[in-house]
């Protein structure tokens, strides 16, 4: 959720894309200095390879490519250690301003928790509302086949094959899906993400007052 209030912040949005560049960059260049080691190795047993045969044959040995080679790995080594003290620097940065404005940052956060708990909320009402009037269809249509029973018709034809089902059939044994409660509860359940709960300010005085109306009636009673 941290992404979603990043934009309202200009000054972590760029500590943000300063990390990801550089660790984008480290990346490529951790790649780069890695293969130039596999070329040098490759390089040097050519090179040795290369040196014997001219000298068995009495040839004088070709220039060498390690040395080049080589060169470029340290150049690109250095490079990925130089890009890795700067990532480290930046998350440092990032951190620091994280710990600052660590007040500021948590209240977005519970603002935008808050806002997606009311989208989730809203659409869930939806799909309730949805999935209640599925229902209610599926009551009507078998209160309609409970009074109005469709006509049997008469068996002419050979046997038919028959399912039996052991135990009570539910919709999760009979379809393979969930039961409705199971349904109705967990909607109900992301509905009332978007409910903020409300206490009276007079409830507890209320409380203590009818605590102490009882108390005085026991008195007089006695």
């Amino acid at each position: 959720m941290l992404d979603q209030i990043v934009e309202k912040l200009p000054e972590l949005q760029r500590l943000e894309a300063t990390v990801s560049d550089l660790e984008a960059k480290h990346g490529e260049a951790s790649a780069r200095a890695q293969a130039l080691t596999h070329k040098v190795q490759q390089a040097r047993e050519v090179d040795l390879n290369r040196e014997a045969f001219a000298l068995n044959a009495g040839r004088k040995p070709p220039n060498a490519t390690e040395p080049s080679l080589r060169e470029q790995s340290e150049g690109a080594h250095r490079d990925a250690e130089v890009l890795q003290r700067r990532l480290a620097l930046a998350v440092a940065d990032r951190g620091r301003y994280l710990a600052d404005h660590h007040k500021e940052i948590l209240s977005l956060l519970e603002q935008a928790h808050a806002a997606e708990g009311e989208r989730v909320a809203s659409a869930a009402s939806d799909a309730l509302t949805a999935l209640l009037a599925y229902f209610k269809a599926e009551d009507d249509a078998r209160g309609l086949q409970r009074l109005h029973p469709t006509p049997t018709l008469e068996n002419v034809g050979g046997p038919e094959s028959m399912v039996t089902v052991w135990g009570p059939q539910t919709t999760a044994n009979a379809t393979g899906g969930p039961s409705r409660g199971s349904l109705e509860g967990t909607l109900q359940y992301l509905v009332s993400l978007g409910t903020p709960t409300i206490v009276e300010a007079g409830a507890e005085d209320d409380d203590e007052l009818d605590v102490d109306e009882l108390v005085e009636g026991g008195e007089d009673a006695a």
